[in-house]
């Protein structure tokens, strides 16, 4: 790596508000300290290239695409690692050797622990005023703010609902501090906008909601009353009513809407976050108008969305309030009507579990599961309380495996890590179903909040006699650190990019171990420094180690790691038989000899190993059946690689490159309806990723549907302007569509 300084880089993979404010902070930044930035403007969400928001100049100096942005990514810091710095050589320190900063944040003006606050604000207020806009956005904001800074108060009302009601993403999570029920808005405006003499104006993504409110308040102007602005893009509209957003005296908001926030922060003015406005009284009896109308007219709803959102301010006063019941019937009867959202699939079970609905859960689960679920750790939460009812029911085995699965997916999560801790302290979990580590290093990272989870969580079952609370609860956060490969695919460059490793490393080298657990130590800042890519150090440590305790099963798994990454196979396989041969009750030992195994080529062997290893049926990881898939696949055993990816993806769904793999075998085996089956059930929530489609496209072209894949990408193509992989494969199918239509004529 060369000497050379780096470069900062605004990238927020957010809407307009999220995206400025980002953009800001990196050009401050830039400009408080002399350094070179480039911005990532992805196109995907419909925000176009840059260039109908900016100077066509500034745009060509600093924007980048996507190949290029991901390159800077790798070699990149994260700001929240970065704003710990506590000096101006600190900082500058993240940039050397051609590293980068990549700065995302949604809100507000960031600032270093050293920097003055006035001078930070000052500069920041020299970004926004000659932040480079597009000629004609800019020509609109110049006669906006005649119009807008005349003497009168302006108020300003942001209602968001947009994409968090429509979008398939959005809507998947909980959004409570930027959808707030129109109930809120309606008794705040009724308060406040008679006789004051302020032009009150309402901006909203959602033109219902401005019609709906018009008529309401008959003096409410909107935006379109305000200014015509029917000769610019929908892009540079939004962005011409973010900033008129920020020319108000007051914005009235959800408390964290980046693009109200956005618009306080470049304006500098007041804020009233409205549901804080409320009284006591009147939000409780809005709250109860909300649940009555969710419970009897769901109709009154725009769509299945809304009724997501509005559900989360349900479950919270329908609990406080000791109606928990009413809520888990309210929500119920929504999933059972079709109700597929991830957040409240999790929030019900949590509730019922909470309700001792325990049979009901398992009840219910088959009704979750026929859908989708958009985020991992929404089906983590699904999975972590149906195993715990299943504990309360005593059906401990199946029980296990939900929460192992809910372990996989969110393995730092507090009640999930917790839970894996009481069971493993009870030998539930055990060398044979669970990853092992080393207890003497555990001890130095205590789970100091067990007894936390324990009250909020895990009350009944303790009560009960399930679970027992042990004096020391093994920390699982270092199973995780030792087994990344053996998570959820992402962790490890997840743990590298937000400098994870890099902190724990420093702690590490801080202290100085003495006698005899001085090899343990020794050898786990070994693996850390493995994990950071300081392969001279791990090395050493891990060599060390083995010399001085050679009967240590754990110090020659970390040392296969170290030689895995060298690239000497041999070496590493004899390493992980030596921990094999240390501890053969260690299943995981064997699962990481396959996959050593295959990484040197010799597929046949690790297929045998791996699948000889889950016939057992201890390890229920996702990740190792995904590991014999891999082997029997490349052992050229398709049935055996099918078998093992239906059991992984019936415990991690959402892996759409394993659902990929399983489509392609399915195709590659004869069964070309059932590979359509699998890829149809994810392209509901993955139709962002080009393998889905493009297999999903040949097998439509192979059934004589060439028509339905044109029609597919077309609409993929609108959606997703960036993947050209779509624009390529569509203008090849026009071809197959005239031919088959040729065809259908002779």
């Amino acid at each position: 790596m060369t000497g050379a300084r780096g470069k900062l880089i605004a990238f927020r993979a957010d809407r307009m508000g999220g995206r400025l404010i980002a953009l800001l902070n990196t050009m401050r930044f830039a400009r408080s300290f002399d350094l070179p930035f480039v911005v990532h403007w992805r196109d995907s969400d419909g925000l176009g290239d840059g260039t109908e928001l900016f100077d066509a100049d500034f745009v060509a100096r600093h924007f980048i695409d996507k190949k290029t942005y991901q390159a800077m990514k790798s070699d990149a810091t994260a700001i929240g690692t970065v704003l710990h710095s506590t000096s101006v050589e600190q900082f500058l320190d993240h940039l050397k050797g051609g590293m980068h900063v990549l700065l995302d944040p949604p809100f507000d003006v960031l600032r270093l622990p050293f920097e003055d606050e006035s001078e930070v604000s000052h500069t920041f207020r020299k970004v926004v005023e000659e932040l480079p806009l597009n000629l004609v956005l800019a020509q609109h904001l110049d006669l906006l703010r005649r119009q807008l800074q005349d003497g009168r108060r302006t108020v300003a009302y942001h209602i968001r609902r947009g994409d968090l009601t429509s979008d398939m993403r959005a809507m998947n999570r909980a959004w409570p501090n930027k959808f707030v029920p129109d109930e809120f808005f309606e008794a705040h405006m009724r308060a406040n906008m008679e006789g004051d003499g302020a032009r009150t104006i309402l901006f909203s993504d959602n033109a219902s909601v401005l019609d709906r409110y018009t008529r309401m308040f008959p003096d409410l102007l909107t935006f379109a009353r305000v200014a015509d602005s029917s000769a610019l893009t929908e892009v540079q509209r939004d962005a011409v009513e973010l900033f008129a957003m920020s020319m108000a005296d007051l914005i009235v908001a959800p408390p964290s809407s980046a693009f109200s926030s956005t618009a306080r922060t470049i304006g500098g003015n007041e804020f009233r976050d409205v549901e804080s406005q409320l009284t006591p009284e009147i939000r409780h009896e809005a709250l109860d108008v909300l649940a009555a109308r969710l419970r009897d007219e769901p109709q009154l709803f725009a769509n299945k969305g809304e009724i997501g959102q509005y559900l989360v301010y349900a479950c919270e006063h329908l609990v406080k309030t000791g109606r928990r019941s009413d809520f888990v019937g309210i929500a119920r009867s929504h999933i059972e009507d079709g109700l597929n959202i991830a957040f409240v699939h999790a929030l019900t079970v949590r509730e019922m579990f909470f309700d001792g609905q325990y049979q009901a859960i398992c009840d219910l689960r088959p009704t979750i599961d026929r859908g989708f679920v958009a985020f991992q750790r929404s089906f983590a939460q699904v999975a972590l309380y149906h195993g715990m009812a299943l504990l309360m029911l005593g059906r401990r085995e199946e029980a296990c495996e939900q929460i192992i699965s809910a372990f996989w997916h969110e393995p730092v999560e507090g009640e999930i890590n917790a839970l894996a801790g009481l069971l493993r302290a009870q030998g539930d979990f055990h060398d044979g179903n669970f990853w092992v580590t080393d207890p003497l290093v555990e001890r130095l990272f205590p789970n100091r909040f067990v007894f936390d989870h324990v009250r909020d969580f895990y009350a009944a079952p303790v009560e009960a006699g399930v679970l027992k609370i042990p004096p020391m609860v093994p920390t699982n956060r270092v199973m995780v650190w030792e087994w990344p490969d053996f998570t959820r695919s992402d962790l490890r460059a997840h743990y590298r990019f937000r400098g994870h490793f890099r902190s724990i490393l420093k702690i590490l080298e801080r202290r100085s171990w003495t006698g005899d657990p001085k090899a343990h130590f020794d050898s786990f800042t070994g693996m850390i420094a493995l994990r950071e890519g300081d392969l001279a150090k791990a090395d050493a440590m891990l060599t060390e180690a083995v010399a001085a305790k050679p009967g240590v099963a754990i110090f020659h798994k970390r040392l296969a790691e170290l030689r895995q990454e060298q690239g000497r196979h041999t070496d590493a396989l004899a390493a992980i038989d030596e921990a094999i041969r240390l501890a053969p009750d260690v299943s995981i030992y064997r699962a990481m000899r396959g996959g050593l195994l295959l990484s040197a080529g010799e597929a046949a062997a690790a297929a045998d190993g791996l699948l000889d290893l889950l016939a057992e049926g201890q390890l229920k990881f996702p990740s190792v059946f995904f590991l014999a898939a891999d082997a029997a696949c490349a052992a050229e055993r398709l049935a055996e690689a099918e078998a093992m990816l239906q059991k992984g993806l019936s415990l991690a769904p959402m892996n759409w490159r394993r659902q990929h793999d399983l489509a392609r075998i399915k195709a590659d085996l004869g069964d070309a309806a059932g590979a359509q089956r699998v890829l149809e059930w994810a392209l509901q929530w993955a139709d962002d990723h080009p393998p889905l489609v493009m297999l999903n496209t040949d097998l439509l072209v192979e059934d004589g549907k060439a028509e339905d894949a044109r029609n597919r990408l077309e609409r993929l193509m609108t959606r997703y302007p960036d993947k050209k992989q779509y624009v390529r494969r569509h203008r090849k199918l026009e071809k197959a569509v005239a031919r088959q239509g040729a065809g259908r004529k002779g």
